[in-house]
């Protein structure tokens, strides 16, 4: 396994999409499904960077996860997506990856002070320090939810690694959890006050969705209320998302679809369908972000 995963990222680390495509193909001949999608998971952590098309090829990645059973074969189909937009989204200069914590000598005792002072490595060993915490997700998701800046993309994000980091377990706990930090760190805003998760609320951000034909902006307000709500019932299945090339709307389509699927088991009275129609017609007639902020 271990040859069979440094084969398939030697393209991935190359950002070479026809050998990415072969070398699943040859990947899937002898591991399953799961194991491609640990494999392209992992590789898209690793290769995180506070930066638009990188956090979304990671939530695009979670998305899929999520969505497993209702693609079936389409599955296969949808991580090499995944892997080309992860892949892709990577910069060239990436530092090499790291799969252990540092040091939690000279961790700070509060995350907001790394997220104040902008410093990384300190964020990395407040980290470190907490990770055998039982109230860590809670730690994290309360000083996320302080910025909303930038669409509210530290809470999105802190919680996608929470729920990565339960599926790749030990061996890739602390990178899942890293990027939650590394995002917390990367930029600041205003102080925020705490958003409601009531269906009312639901039904206005869904509203303004619909009655700006899927855009980015709208459909976030919708992605972030999704990751404020605690854990509820186990997801509705619902249309099937398209498979296309993922840097053309982050993601956005493909992650509606798996936000969808949530929020229907939550709020069955929202027009959760009229939402991802409108996010799929923007990923039809919409602006592409293809070419944008890749190196």
């Amino acid at each position: 396994m271990p040859s069979a995963v440094s084969e398939l990222y030697e393209p991935l680390i190359e950002r070479d999409s026809e050998r990415i495509r072969g070398a699943i193909a040859k990947f899937r001949e002898e591991q399953s499904a799961a194991d491609l999608f640990l494999a392209v998971a992992r590789f898209a952590v690793l290769a995180y960077t506070p930066s638009q098309h990188a956090r979304h090829a990671v939530l695009a990645v979670l998305s899929a996860h999520d969505l497993r059973e209702d693609l079936g074969e389409g599955f296969d189909e949808l991580l090499i997506e995944c892997a080309i937009y992860a892949s892709n989204s990577r910069q060239p200069w990436s530092e090499p990856p790291i799969m252990e914590p540092p040091s939690a000598e000279g961790a700070p005792e509060d995350l907001r002070t790394a997220v104040a002072s902008r410093d990384r490595l300190s964020g990395e060993r407040w980290l470190a320090s907490r990770m055998g915490e039982p109230d860590l997700r809670l730690q994290l998701m309360t000083i996320a939810s302080e910025d909303l800046e930038d669409m509210g993309h530290k809470v999105i994000v802190a919680n996608a690694a929470w729920r990565l980091a339960q599926i790749l377990g030990e061996k890739g706990r602390f990178a899942a959890l890293r990027i939650a930090v590394w995002e917390m760190v990367s930029y600041s805003g205003p102080r925020s006050q705490l958003l409601p998760t009531t269906g009312q609320a639901l039904d206005a951000l869904i509203a303004r969705c619909i009655a700006e034909k899927g855009s980015i902006e709208s459909a976030h307000g919708v992605f972030l209320f999704d990751a404020l709500c605690d854990d509820g019932p186990e997801g509705m299945t619902g249309p099937v998302p398209p498979i296309y090339p993922l840097a053309r709307d982050y993601g956005q389509c493909l992650k509606a679809h798996a936000v969808a699927k949530r929020l229907r088991a939550r709020y069955p009275a929202a027009r959760i369908d009229e939402f991802v129609a409108a996010v799929r017609s923007n990923l039809d007639s919409g602006p592409t972000y293809e070419e944008w902020n890749f190196a």
